[in-house]
């Protein structure tokens, strides 16, 4: 007996088995990208953060999610194959019978019986244009689920580039301030060393003290102005706030390299939010096509077979008996059912709408991103040459106040004003050179540049 449930049992595994492929992206657990040795650069900020950013990681569970979606609705097209397997005993216990008219009591003994018996059937969609439509809708949301994840990794390498220059802007900024209080120290220096002698007021040294302590109070706020914009930028790349990132310190050139030519060109062929937008219009279309297709009538064809005994299969001449083949083809025709189809058709004609006034708005939305990345890139580009020109002014005009100043034809609030607006020249060419630098990336965000 043992022997015959081994068996029995290998019978309804092997019924039981059954294999799927899915379409995938890989493992979502896969190991994010090392962090590099050394200062980083803007692009290996934008490698780390799509390897760690919690936004692109769910972007990427969100296309598994709709390709198992996908596939849901493919299992219409595909044979759908069940087995059973079955045993039964039964056990009988002594019974016993009394015969009035003979005065006679009868006990039969315990008996018992088996049952085993196993099936399989298969079922298959033979025709329903509703199914179909969903098949097409189901794979137009999938490509607009990439399309999306596609826009989140682009809107964080945005963002990402964003904060980097905002990160190395603050580090030239404090850099600035460092200088300006250096100036101040030497400032005040001169001033004791003028008054010690007896060429200049104690006002000048007070004037100078003045000075020097707002000059430390503006180095305090921008090193701590580098400490948050460096959280920051760790936080985009998913690592602790408090991790020691080190950037390479390079503004880079003066002039622009990108060409703003053809900028709604590329962006309506190229932008992941527009195509998002134009696939989640085909999969509305899909689906309304769907909602009227129900009402079609559909076909589906079955086939099983089944075995029973009371023992065992012992050889294959047993399966010659007790059995039992099905066919059938069955014909579905709606006729009413309570107004749910008519319901489903206004509720997809909704949809599709919707979705068409959402690509016309994303079509507009990337017109004027392309328009503003162009003027910012413009502006950039002016403010350059003109804090360029202020600040050679500004160091000019530091020079000759110092030179009246030590030669006693200038005040000691001359020379301060110079030292004020060298340091606000030198800040303003700094936020010129950065802002630069963030109009490429803007630009490049709303002509949807692919990911290097």
């Amino acid at each position: 007996m043992g022997l015959r449930f081994r068996l029995f049992a290998c019978c309804v595994v092997l019924g039981a088995l059954s294999a799927s492929v899915l379409p995938g992206f890989g493992d979502a657990d896969a190991l994010a990208g090392a962090i590099p040795d050394g200062p980083l650069d803007v692009s290996d900020c934008v490698r780390l953060a799509l390897d760690r950013n919690p936004s692109v990681l769910t972007a990427r569970e969100n296309i598994k999610e709709s390709s198992g979606q996908a596939l849901t609705t493919l299992s219409s097209f595909v044979p759908s194959i069940s087995s059973r397997a079955n045993y039964a005993r039964r056990i009988q216990g002594p019974q016993e019978y009394y015969i009035p008219s003979f005065d006679l009591t009868l006990l039969t003994k315990s008996v018992s019986s088996e049952d085993w018996s196993y099936s399989v059937s298969a079922s298959q969609s033979l025709l329903d244009v509703s199914q179909f439509g969903r098949v097409l809708g189901a794979r137009a949301s999938l490509r607009a689920t990439r399309h999306s994840f596609e826009a989140s990794r682009q809107e964080v390498a945005y963002e990402v580039r964003l904060q980097f220059y905002e990160l190395l802007k603050a580090v030239k900024l404090a850099e600035v301030s460092r200088g300006a209080q250096e100036l101040s120290q030497d400032e005040l220096n001169r001033a004791k060393a003028l008054f010690d002698v007896g060429s200049v007021a104690k006002g000048d040294v007070l004037k100078a003290e003045v000075q020097l302590s707002q000059s430390m109070l503006e180095s305090i706020a921008a090193e701590n102005k580098v400490k948050l914009e460096r959280s920051r930028l760790a936080k985009l790349m998913g690592l602790p706030v408090d991790a020691a990132i080190e950037v390479t310190e390079d503004l880079g050139e003066e002039s622009s390299k990108v060409n703003p030519d053809g900028g709604v060109g590329l962006a309506n062929s190229r932008r992941p939010g527009l195509l998002a937008a134009r696939e989640n219009l085909t999969a509305a279309k899909r689906s309304a096509f769907a909602s009227k297709a129900s009402r079609l009538p559909s076909l589906t064809g079955s086939v099983s077979y089944g075995w029973s005994d009371n023992s065992f299969p012992e050889t294959g001449a047993d399966h010659k008996r007790n059995y039992a083949w099905d066919i059938g083809v069955g014909l579905h025709l709606p006729i009413f059912d309570g107004f749910v189809t008519i319901a489903n058709i206004r509720e997809a004609k909704a949809r599709a709408a919707i979705a068409e006034n959402q690509l016309r708005e994303a079509e507009l939305q990337v017109a004027l991103d392309v328009k503003e990345a162009m003027l910012t890139l413009a502006e950039a580009a002016e403010r350059i040459k003109v804090s360029k020109n202020g600040l050679a002014s500004a160091e000019e005009d530091y020079r000759l106040s110092r030179e009246k100043y030590d030669l006693g034809s200038g005040t000691m609030l001359e020379l301060l004003d110079a030292q004020v607006n060298l340091s606000r020249a030198r800040s303003s060419y700094v936020d010129a050179l950065a802002s630069l630098r963030e109009a490429e990336a803007l630009f490049g965000r709303a002509t949807g540049e692919p990911i290097s």
